[in-house]
């Protein structure tokens, strides 16, 4: 199991630029490395992945989007036991990564998903820095918005037909992050949108 220390630590956390943070990801020496992005929806986690992406080598990037199980519950225990068993556990562990995709679609798992070792694994999403987790993580990212921005940035990207959905996402998200204090907890913090 990891540390949980990181690469700050939460007495450390610092508030920092994008060029900063992949300095210190690139001189990471915790090998494999678990990265957690979390902020509320629409903050721009997804976007902040990808790019890291593309400036390191060997890092790969798995989506809370597809592991909710719907939009009933949807930061629930069993996810958190899910992401743990089938993710986490055995990407620390060296093992192959296999998980079941959630279709939105379709509102059910379908696809396996198998997921290259890799130096870095970034899990990205509202509830990925959540406590369950934090034995597992290395680096922990928060990204700071204005929830009504992000609501309103979701909107756009998905569509108004979802606008019922994600309210009710942001009542289950606003608890659990009261509850979590993820925000506490990150060694890191970015500004998010705009």
């Amino acid at each position: 199991m990891q540390s949980g220390a990181g690469l700050g630590g939460r007495k450390n956390q610092l508030r920092m630029n994008y060029s900063k943070l992949l300095d210190r990801l690139k001189n990471s020496a915790a090998t494999p490395t678990l990265i957690s992005i979390d902020g509320v929806a629409g903050s721009g986690k997804t976007t902040l992945a990808q790019k890291i992406r593309k400036d390191l080598t060997t890092l790969e990037i798995i989506h809370m989007d597809d592991l909710y199980d719907g939009w009933i519950n949807p930061l629930s225990g069993e996810l958190s036991n899910r992401i743990t068993e089938q993710i986490l556990a055995p990407y620390i562990e060296k093992k192959s990564i296999k998980y079941k995709k959630y279709n939105w679609a379709t509102e059910e798992f379908d696809a396996e998903i198998q997921v290259p070792g890799a130096k870095y694994l970034v899990l990205e999403g509202v509830g990925a820095g959540q406590s369950a987790f934090r034995e597992f993580i290395d680096v922990a990212i928060w990204i700071e918005c204005d929830p009504n921005v992000g609501l309103e940035r979701v909107i756009k990207r998905d569509g108004e037909q979802i606008r019922k959905h994600m309210l009710s996402f942001l009542v289950d998200q606003n608890k659990h992050f009261s509850h979590e204090r993820t925000s506490d907890y990150a060694h890191y913090t970015l500004n998010g949108a705009p």
